[in-house]
């Protein structure tokens, strides 16, 4: 193998160790293809030593794929089991020998906020002896007595919290890491007391009473709580046992506890003010086809074609956030997600106006004659296709940070990766970005901040910088590609090879009116590309947002949705704050 692969194939195993290296073994796959190019031994595998290296380093990347696909496993397991355990009601904490967290879950942090600085403060109250200890105090006394003990938080009110020593807790199960475990009875049953009151249709009050019923008060004290007289109390408890089917306050509590709903948590918003973002549908061959849908109901419909299929406007994960512009605005917009992404069943594809079809299907669904379409970055090649195909059903197109890959940029090194990946690696080396893209997104659910902090050192755009270094951004991209990927990344590696190897379709032909944004400091998509296209289509107009990069429309899709639907808005009239953690 010649020092050039060596050196390559070094730099493989690395990135897959560490993501921020990507743009770098990109940039040096980039090189080769280019040299390969000139000495055409790319056309030959086979042919010199060059040739067989080249499939040599072929077998590597397959194997740090691999690797890493290891790595992001266990994480991934990692994240399930917290995501377990943070479903329940009850708490769990398991304490090193000084009293110091190791691992709590939240309803546990809801017991007591701030745990990190409690092992030498004195929040808990023995039932025992009624004295203040500290968690390292109360450890320690559990381990030298080998018995399990009872606290509470309050002064008044029953026990809520019980420490268990190291014997106890190895019996139990739990790791031997674990000096001691706390545990707090669950303080949002609410979950299965709600389900209790649906299933018995009780009443607001009734319901209310119940909430107390395991709790050490009698009834009067129970009618003091809800502010009722003893005698309201009495007839708000028979009516319950008549609908339960009870006749004690230990049946009704053992009713109430043998609901599995009991040890889960109250959602963080109430199901009654979710709104529901993600629905399915069936086509005509059989295939379902997922779509996000967000806005009033009688809304100019505005179709939506992302890169990632939804995370410039985070419908998913702030619906509120996104829905109260939208209402604003009068619009709903509908995302549809391409084959084998989310949950869109995969189909085989030749040309990206395959998805044409299904997405006549959806608008026949919704009732929907005509729309409008707004699409971002690498989505323009689906909204283009989809327009090209569907000429009378599409009203107006506006094009964000618009790709052309047509247009050959001279200096391509001084682009960045996806620009690499898109116009070089993909036309004339398609099976190595077969397994780069796959490795890319574990890549980055690896470790996502590092991959964004060397993608900002490359950037020159500071308004890229800006919104990319957003810490919910950062979040949400690796949760939404996550979604993308969960049933495989077939899809996301066939769009992006259509996309890659030319469009089938003339742009020419798209006879509807057009406006494409880009800004000056764009290193994915240049500037010099948009204006290619808009010299292409008939009814395309450029305007040139000035100090932006590819990233602005994850601020500006109001306005740009705005525009596609028809209002008169200019840019910057109506802007996305991203919101806090």
């Amino acid at each position: 193998m010649t020092d050039r692969f060596a050196q390559l194939t070094h730099l493989v195993y690395e990135a897959s160790l560490d993501n921020s290296l990507w743009p770098e073994l990109i940039l040096e796959l980039t090189e080769e293809v280019q040299r390969a190019r000139e000495s055409r031994y790319l056309d030959d595998p086979e042919a010199g030593a060059d040739g067989r290296a080249l499939e040599n380093l072929s077998r590597h990347f397959r194997r740090a794929f691999s690797i890493s696909e290891r790595m992001v496993g266990l994480q991934e397991r990692e994240t399930y089991l917290s995501s377990i355990l943070n479903a329940f009601s009850f708490g769990v904490a398991l304490l090193d020998d000084e009293g110091q967290v190791l691992m709590a879950n939240r309803a546990l942090q809801d017991v007591l906020p701030n745990m990190a600085a409690l092992a030498s403060a004195r929040p808990l109250i023995s039932v025992q002896t009624g004295h203040h200890q500290s968690l390292a105090d109360s450890a320690k006394a559990v381990n030298k007595s080998g018995q399990a003990q009872e606290f509470r938080t309050h002064i008044e009110g029953p026990a809520n919290l019980m420490l268990l020593p190291r014997t106890e807790a190895a019996r139990i199960g739990f790791p031997a890491v674990a000096a001691s475990v706390l545990i707090s009875t669950g303080t949002s049953g609410d979950v299965g007391l709600m389900h209790v009151a649906q299933k018995y249709q009780l009443t607001r009050r009734e319901t209310e009473l119940l909430q107390h019923v395991g709790q050490p008060y009698d009834l009067r004290e129970i009618g003091q709580k809800m502010g009722i007289s003893y005698e309201s109390a009495r007839t708000y408890l028979k009516r319950v046992y008549e609908k339960t089917g009870t006749n004690s306050r230990s049946d009704l509590a053992s009713n109430l506890a043998r609901s599995p709903l009991t040890a889960l948590r109250v959602p963080e918003s109430a199901p009654a003010d979710a709104r529901k973002v993600r629905f399915q549908m069936a086509l005509p061959d059989g295939r379902q086809l997922e779509y996000f849908r967000l806005g009033p109901a009688q809304g100019r419909p505005v179709l939506v074609f992302d890169a990632l299929s939804g995370v410039t406007i985070d419908m998913i994960g702030y619906p509120d956030h996104c829905g109260a512009v939208l209402e604003r605005l009068g619009i709903q917009l509908i995302t549809p997600c391409r084959p084998g992404s989310f949950l869109s069943d995969a189909k085989e594809m030749q040309s990206l106006g395959d998805f044409a079809p299904d997405v006549a299907a959806l608008l026949d669904h919704l009732g929907f004659k005509t729309v409008s379409v707004l699409s971002v970055s690498f989505g323009s090649g689906s909204a283009l296709a989809v327009a090209h195909a569907l000429k009378e059903r599409v009203q107006k197109l506006v094009l964000s940070s618009a790709t052309y890959p047509v247009y050959r940029h001279e200096n391509w090194r001084e682009l960045d990766q996806f620009y690499h990946m898109s116009s070089i690696l993909g036309r004339h080396w398609p099976a190595m970005l077969r397994q780069i893209i796959p490795f890319l997104v574990r890549s980055i659910l690896q470790n996502r901040d590092r991959y964004f902090d060397r993608y900002c050192n490359r950037s020159r755009s500071m308004d890229d910088i800006r919104i990319l270094s957003h810490p919910v951004i950062r979040r949400r991209t690796a949760e939404m590609l996550a979604l993308r990927t969960a049933a495989g990344m077939q899809g996301m590696v066939d769009e992006n090879l259509l996309n890659t190897q030319g469009w089938d379709f003339d742009v020419s032909e798209i006879d509807v009116p057009t406006e494409i944004y880009q800004g000056p400091d764009d290193n994915v998509a240049p500037l010099q590309g948009a204006e290619m296209l808009a010299r292409h289509m008939p009814q395309a107009r450029l305007s040139v947002l000035f100090e932006k990069g590819h990233y602005h429309h994850i601020e500006n899709w109001p306005w740009l949705v705005a525009r596609a639907a028809g209002l008169e808005m200019g840019p910057d009239s109506i802007t996305y704050r991203i919101p806090d953690l």
